[in-house]
């Protein structure tokens, strides 16, 4: 009975504490682009040559204008402008369906404007799992705009992230305590078990 009480604490355990190391998602970063547009080829070139593309983050492509030419509406403009104007009215002043290359990182970063330093706010929006601000909107669902962070005037930095890293500490805390937990509870049961014997 006392094999099964420890087998039992011990699968227990195992499940507490893979349930908070868990994978994270990559982080999408939308290029809203114009066809042809010199300036989001080269975005999407820098991107793709960043270390952690494809382990940390994917670039998903969204059709603002069918040519940068006539600046025809393309098949995402309504996407591009519902939010543009949720990323404006949270203080992000770069943010704008009316130039290309409009790029929008998870609820944090939002400009348009061609951009070779966005390693840091990439990581970021990983490493806090920011929320899919672009996604939300794509799929039709209501308060996507309370989902983004406020600007502290840096054109879409957010708040840099103090929320977020309080969050991710106090995760950490969490899981260090539950394995000292399950450590000790298992030291606890062997030594019992071993002074029945």
């Amino acid at each position: 009975m006392k094999k099964f009480k420890v087998l039992l604490l011990t699968v227990l355990c195992t499940m507490l504490f893979t349930s908070k190391v868990s994978a994270k998602d990559k982080v999408k970063v939308y290029i809203f682009e114009a066809g042809g547009c010199p300036y989001c080829e080269a975005e999407v070139n820098y991107l793709e040559g960043l270390d952690t593309y494809n382990k940390e983050f994917e670039i998903v492509r969204k059709e603002l204008y069918v040519d940068h030419v006539d600046w025809e509406k393309g098949k995402d403009y309504d996407l591009g402008v519902k939010v543009a104007d949720a990323f404006n009215e949270k203080g992000y002043q770069d943010a704008s369906y009316q130039g290309t290359p409009f790029v929008v990182i998870g609820n944090i970063y939002a400009a348009a404007s061609y951009n070779e330093n966005l390693e840091d706010t990439i990581s970021k929006a990983y490493k806090n799992q920011s929320p899919d601000v672009v996604g939300c909107f794509e799929k039709g669902k209501d308060n996507c705009s309370d989902k983004i962070k406020e600007s502290d005037g840096n054109n879409g930095s957010g708040n840099n992230g103090t929320t977020e890293d309080k969050k991710d500490d106090s995760a950490i805390g969490t899981l260090v305590l539950t394995i000292i937990i399950c450590a000790g509870v298992v030291v606890l049961l062997v030594k019992t078990r071993n002074s029945n014997k």
